[in-house]
């Protein structure tokens, strides 16, 4: 099985009709513009043994064992290895990007018992000994990091507080840390699925994904490199399909942003290939029995 290609302004692509609905149900809240740096699609967010290539990381979850499937720079992978043990307790693992811009990329997880939110610092091999963002995160839905929304030049984390549904910008210092946060959105409660999947359109600014449990549609939200971001657009609908997704860097080698997504019903692992535009070409199978595992 292969999902069908998509862009912008053809095909599965499409605005929503109606957009004003759209932006009531997942309201963006605008923040003034100011200069920034280009993103880069994989910019060392997704490299975990140093080789130049975007990789991933699961953990398999009956043992909590993490797991580093080196990508092969064609979109497959390489041998895997294991670089962890006892992530059993992690409720959310997610990749960080460089976060303390010592060039390796990191990773965040949120201990399941206390709700603290752990920054691992990649070494090229695996991790160094966890550093303590901080408590009360179990407050969250979800957590999302690996690249720069503000325009700083920095990794920062972007958060969906439960019962509010404010998506929250917690902005990177480089060293690990951020800064006060800020309210750039609301209605996230209605999400099940946020991807910070990178600058997806190529415009320079980096963008995200969302899925909404309402509807099983996903909606593409550009970033203006400001903070916040432009209002969602329709991507396509049907996702249901898929239980897991995540951003993989530009997996394939063809300098897009990819994502790769985990089919509910066959545990079938899913490359969507980036295509420049904000959408993808096509989606090859990757790999099989990922029911097992939760991807970083």
């Amino acid at each position: 099985m292969e999902f069908g290609s998509s862009n912008r302004g053809g095909g599965p692509w499409r605005a929503a009709a109606g957009i004003g609905a759209v932006v009531a149900a997942l309201l963006i809240v605008p923040v003034a513009a100011q200069a920034e740096p280009v993103e880069q699609v994989a910019a060392g967010n997704y490299d975990y043994d140093g080789d130049g290539l975007d990789d991933v990381l699961a953990r398999r979850d009956e043992t909590g064992a993490l797991e580093l499937w080196p990508g092969d720079g064609a979109g497959g992978f390489r041998p895997r290895s294991t670089v962890g043990s006892g992530w059993g307790g992690m409720d959310l693992i997610e990749t960080a990007g460089d976060l303390n811009g010592d060039g390796r990329a990191d990773l965040l997880g949120r201990v399941a018992s206390t709700g603290a939110l752990n920054f691992y610092p990649g070494n090229g091999t695996g991790f160094d000994a966890p550093v303590r963002i901080g408590r009360g995160w179990e407050a969250m839905l979800t957590v999302v990091s690996g690249h720069d929304y503000d325009g700083d030049g920095n990794r920062d984390f972007l958060a969906v507080e439960a019962g509010t549904g404010t998506l929250w910008l917690y902005p990177g210092t480089g060293t690990g840390t951020h800064g006060r946060r800020t309210a750039i959105g609301s209605g996230f409660d209605r999400v099940r699925e946020l991807t910070a999947i990178g600058d997806m359109d190529e415009d320079g600014h980096a963008d995200i994904v969302a899925v909404r449990e309402t509807d099983e549609c996903m909606y593409f939200y550009g970033g203006p490199g400001s903070g916040g971001f432009e209002a969602p657009v329709l991507f396509d609908c049907g996702w249901d399909v898929l239980d897991s997704a995540a951003s993989v860097g530009d997996f394939d080698g063809d300098g897009h942003a990819d994502w790769l997504g985990r089919e509910r019903a066959s545990n079938l692992l899913y490359l969507f290939k980036g295509d420049g535009l904000g959408g993808y070409g096509s989606s090859p199978v990757v790999d099989t029995g990922w029911n097992t595992m939760t991807i970083a």
